[in-house]
């Protein structure tokens, strides 16, 4: 196998991943469907030395089949480009996912994304939560927010990530990007150090534990401006999720700390358009404020999503949006039910009877 004229393929061909196991033929994912190549299937020790030739140089000296949890890492072909990379073994062979990185940033006017989302962007406060699950584009919105950031505002930004996916160059902000694993040690670590180097604007790739967590709402507490990914479904249930991690003995404070400091919370998930033209993100967006705060501290969770459709400061839900995409042709009514909340309400409002909440627009 010529796994590096399989990425350029799969690059040409516009694929998001690339799946690779041994036993088995290669797999991309075009346009969230999954295309297996032509030819023969992978051999395990053919693909073992492929992922140990592609590992950086923190982990070279791991051996692969004993890494029990698999491994994590970023990868750049000269002629493919760069991959977010997790190595695995599964049924005693070896796999591999890889996620193709665009080298250039696409803007949110590109990305489809709300007008509210550039508003999040430049609002230089609190803490903005960007959510879904994994492949639904988390980590291009942030980047297209953060490329935002740097052509308006001169801010210096820190952003701390596993690994490093968009690589972003100095126009008006002055950036600094930390891979945990090969520039730092640990999510922890390196924030704690970023809290010390006068950042305006911090990133998290993850929120992956309470520490994190903790430094995250206390740098938003403090007047930095900071963005995280969360994988959560929705932003209700994202709220929810955060709660939940907060130890008992301070979940008073920490409480606190999120309602007051939270400025956004963007859900998305991506849906195919009805022409074949690829995917966009159907997004959901819960904004900071009064009543969110209010809600927040009371617990009552449930009502965000009625306040979310109320569209005030260009909240949205997920099914206000599917609709509105379906009303504009560019989604099947198929695809909308697919992916809405309410599937039997949006099939009502589908047919002009009532709209999900108020429509967007």
């Amino acid at each position: 196998m010529d796994f590096r004229a399989l990425f350029r393929q799969a690059v040409e061909d516009g694929a998001s991943d690339i799946h690779l196991q041994g036993g088995r033929k290669p797999t991309v994912r075009l346009h969230g469907s999954l295309v297996r190549v032509d030819g023969n299937p992978l051999a395990a020790e053919d693909l073992h030395a492929q992922i140990t030739e592609m590992l950086p140089h923190h982990l070279k000296g791991t051996v692969f089949a004993e890494a029990a949890k698999g491994l994590d890492f970023s990868f750049t072909d000269p002629t493919a480009g760069r991959f977010r990379c997790s190595a695995y073994y599964a049924v005693g062979q070896p796999g591999m996912t890889m996620r193709s990185i665009r080298t250039d940033i696409p803007s949110i006017e590109q990305l489809h994304l709300p007008t509210a989302v550039m508003d999040i962007a430049l609002s230089q406060r609190g803490l903005t939560l960007i959510t879904g699950t994994t492949g639904s584009g988390k980590s291009t919105t942030l980047a297209a927010m953060i490329d935002l950031i740097n052509a308006n505002y001169d801010v210096k930004v820190i952003t701390v990530e596993d690994p490093i996916e968009y690589l972003h160059g100095d126009k008006r902000a002055l950036i600094s990007q930390i891979e945990v694993g090969s520039d730092n040690v640990s999510f922890d670590h390196a924030l704690r150090q970023a809290l010390r180097q006068d950042p305006d604007v911090i990133l998290i790739g993850e929120l992956r534990d309470v520490e994190t967590l903790r430094m995250a709402l206390r740098a938003a507490d403090t007047g930095h401006q900071v963005f995280a990914t969360v994988h959560a479904s929705r932003a209700a249930q994202t709220v929810e999720r955060i709660i939940a991690m907060f130890p008992p003995a301070e979940h008073k404070v920490l409480l606190s700390q999120l309602a007051h400091s939270l400025e956004a919370v963007i859900s998305q998930r991506l849906v195919v358009m009805r022409d074949g033209s690829g995917r966009r993100p159907a997004v959901e967006i819960l904004r900071g404020g009064p009543v969110t705060e209010k809600y927040v501290l009371e617990g009552k969770l449930a009502q965000l999503t009625e306040y979310v459709e109320g569209g005030e400061s260009g909240m949205q839900s997920f099914d206000q949006h599917l609709l509105q995409m379906y009303h504009e042709r560019l989604i099947s009514g198929t695809e909308a039910l697919k992916h809405a909340n309410r599937p039997e309400a949006l099939a009502t409002a589908m047919r002009g009877i009532k709209y999900v909440g108020r429509p967007v627009g």
